[in-house]
């Protein structure tokens, strides 16, 4: 795994940054229905038959209303399109429900839990995979009621419309809408204003270092030319940035 992409998982390694996925971009009842207070990291190291480990996997639960039902965030990054995805989906969530019954943190013969398998995708290649196992398989008339429906939920981060979140300080939205920026100025004055934000609220100390992490070792190295990155600096940085952005300008850029 890239370290980049080590970043980027950090920052969904923290609940608020799940809780705002749920609430910004999942159904509005849903979410309204979670007790994000509940949110809890899953172990996601399971094998599968080949002995490949997944221990990378972002996995949450979190209780829903007022039921003992547990909703399963399975959370997959793709920067490129990937044709297997549905048949993927499919494996891994077969794969967890196996291995809560195997430690027996479920009982099949009661209930098992549902899961949300969530794919973030932030490629520059539009995402023309189909988002149900059901749309690739050929099965003639006679046995179409043994294929299975296996939906997932794509959030094209690139081309989603994230204005509105942002009013209300929603984190993922945040992340998407800097990775939606299109060019240095504006990254620098997102990351600086999400910076500003963060600064007033202790609680949020661990995530704004994923944050610069992920500006640093993703966002700053996708440009052309070196900038400074918004979060760090100290009392004097929003002034230094006003500076970087004013010579830039001034070099007709």
């Amino acid at each position: 795994m890239k370290d980049s992409d080590h970043h980027y998982k950090r920052l969904f390694s923290h609940p608020r940054m799940v809780a705002d996925l749920i609430r910004g971009f999942l159904d509005p009842d849903l979410a309204h229905d979670c007790d994000f207070t509940t949110l809890t990291r899953c172990n996601g190291s399971y094998v599968t038959d080949d002995l490949r480990e997944r221990e990378d996997d972002i996995i949450w639960k979190v209780s829903y209303g007022e039921r003992t039902l547990i909703l399963y965030l399975l959370i997959e990054f793709q920067s490129q399109p990937d044709s297997a995805m549905p048949v993927r989906v499919m494996s891994y969530m077969a794969l967890l429900w196996q291995d809560l019954i195997r430690t027996k943190v479920i009982n099949p013969a009661v209930q098992i839990p549902a899961i949300i398998p969530i794919v973030l995708y932030n490629g520059k290649q539009p995402w023309t995979v189909p988002g149900d196992i059901r749309d690739i398989i050929a099965a003639p008339e006679q046995v179409k009621r043994f294929v299975p429906s296996v939906p997932y939920l794509l959030i094209d981060e690139l081309r989603l419309s994230v204005h509105h979140l942002l009013e209300v300080r929603n984190l993922s939205a945040c992340l998407f809408r800097l990775e939606q920026s299109t060019g240095p100025v504006e990254l620098i004055e997102l990351g600086l204003r999400l910076n500003q934000w963060m600064e007033t609220d202790q609680g949020l100390a661990e995530m704004r270092k994923d944050f610069s992490l992920f500006f640093e070792n993703t966002l700053m190295r996708d440009q052309d030319i070196p900038i400074p990155n918004p979060f760090l600096g100290g009392t004097m940085l929003a002034e230094k940035v006003d500076k970087w952005i004013a010579a830039y300008k001034a070099e007709g850029k």
